[in-house]
């Protein structure tokens, strides 16, 4: 597929204003002697990342047929933040995804993203822009807007089942207020309430999750974390979503909704593996939806209900040479499980990454993944996706 240039309408100035002052603010952060802080007040902070890569995949359709794609892809995030004193502060973050396969740009800012994986490439809005209070620390955390929501195994490749805002180069967001507050022996409580539009999320959402109906505009999220080692052990969480009336189980188009909820537990561990500081990362994580739709609002071809059982196993090797590090993945999301920005409902996963960090603040990526369809209709075979792409991340 041939690369083009991204098409800009005539009309909106601000979009083409918005993208100079993003590229400006990225090109003063990344030069020498750059200072983070953008005015003479300590109490100011500039931050932000620059993602782009190579992105190529090819796909084998139900019906045999095959396609290809391939573009260079690019993200770019810059966010300001004042601290209002030690404990206050207020940060606010501008995203824009970009491509050369991408047809016209958008700059909007309302509560739900045009797809249901998040923002579309040559769209700009704010992924962040919340109010942020923390005690001390380790201390009671509380944010309050539009903010990042992330729990994910730890390691290469980073992936999780329920909530991991803004992978690669996607754009997500969470609209609503998080309360994370120290419990005993090491463990954190996390409360999200987060606020859907009826048009759509911020978060992903896939189908036949629905909320036009004016009770499922607020979902829950309750989670037991703890990162303090035990042994091998770094991480576990044990998690509960809970999206009341926002599940067409019977399909878009038929008027019954029903609540949604998901259960999700994760534990990872580290070995060394040198005295030079290799090391083995391992991680595991199960989800389990009690509720979920019909195989025939699931489009799997069967006639009952579709499972909603999610898994995956990962294994990472950190610095098996100066900063470098590999690892794979592999797990499978039945057709009833979807919360993932990671894993497609009905699809099993497998991948493998590479990460070299050959600057302190800069690394390349490079990933091959294959997912193929649990469940299809009689008569057509399973659909096939295969991807790859090489990376550069680059944080100021």
């Amino acid at each position: 597929m041939a690369s083009r240039l991204p098409n800009l309408p005539a009309e909106p100035m601000a979009l083409r204003t918005c993208a100079c002052m993003l590229l400006a603010a990225a090109g003063l952060a990344a030069s020498p002697g750059a200072r983070a802080a953008p005015v003479d007040s300590p109490d100011w902070q500039l931050s932000g990342d620059l993602r782009a890569g190579y992105f190529a995949s090819e796909r084998t359709a139900r019906d045999g047929a095959r396609s290809d794609d391939e573009a260079f892809n690019a993200r770019l995030r810059v966010a300001v933040e004042h601290a209002f004193n030690e404990r206050w502060r207020v940060r606010t973050r501008l995203a824009g995804r970009f491509s050369s396969a991408q047809d016209g740009s958008n700059i909007y800012l309302r509560g739900y993203a045009p797809s249901r994986t998040g923002a579309a490439f040559g769209d700009v809005t704010l992924d962040e822009a919340y109010l942020g209070y923390q005690a001390t620390d380790d201390g009671l955390r509380l944010r309050v807007g539009r903010f990042q929501t992330a729990f994910a195994l730890p390691g290469l490749p980073s992936k999780g089942l329920d909530r991991n805002d803004s992978p690669n180069t996607e754009i997500n967001w969470t609209d609503g207020v998080h309360l994370d507050m120290p419990l005993a022996g090491g463990w954190r409580g996390h409360v999200i309430g987060q606020y859907r539009h009826r048009m759509g999320s911020g978060g992903v959402a896939h189908a036949p999750l629905d909320f036009s109906d004016p009770g499922s505009r607020a979902t829950l999220f309750l989670g037991l974390e703890n990162k303090q080692r035990l042994g091998p052990i770094t991480q576990r969480m044990l998690s509960l979503t809970w999206m009341p009336d926002s599940l067409a189980d019977h399909g878009l188009a038929d008027p019954s909704r029903t609540d949604y909820m998901a259960l999700d537990a994760r534990v990872a561990a580290e070995w060394p593996l040198r005295a030079d500081g290799a090391r083995l990362v391992a991680g595991a994580e199960i989800g389990y939806a009690a509720r979920t739709p019909r195989d025939a609002a699931a489009a799997t071809g069967g006639a009952g209900d579709s499972g909603g059982l999610a898994w995956q196993l990962q294994a990472s090797v950190h610095d098996f040479a100066p900063k470098q590090a590999i690892g794979v993945v592999y797990g499978r999301a039945d057709a009833g499980w979807l919360l993932s920005p990671d894993f497609r409902p009905n699809d099993r996963l497998a991948e493998i990454a590479y990460q070299w960090q050959f600057r302190p603040k800069t690394s390349l990526d490079a990933r091959v993944r294959e997912r193929r369809e649990l469940e299809h209709p009689a008569g057509t075979r399973e659909r096939v996706d295969r991807d790859l792409y090489v990376r550069v991340t680059h944080k100021f």
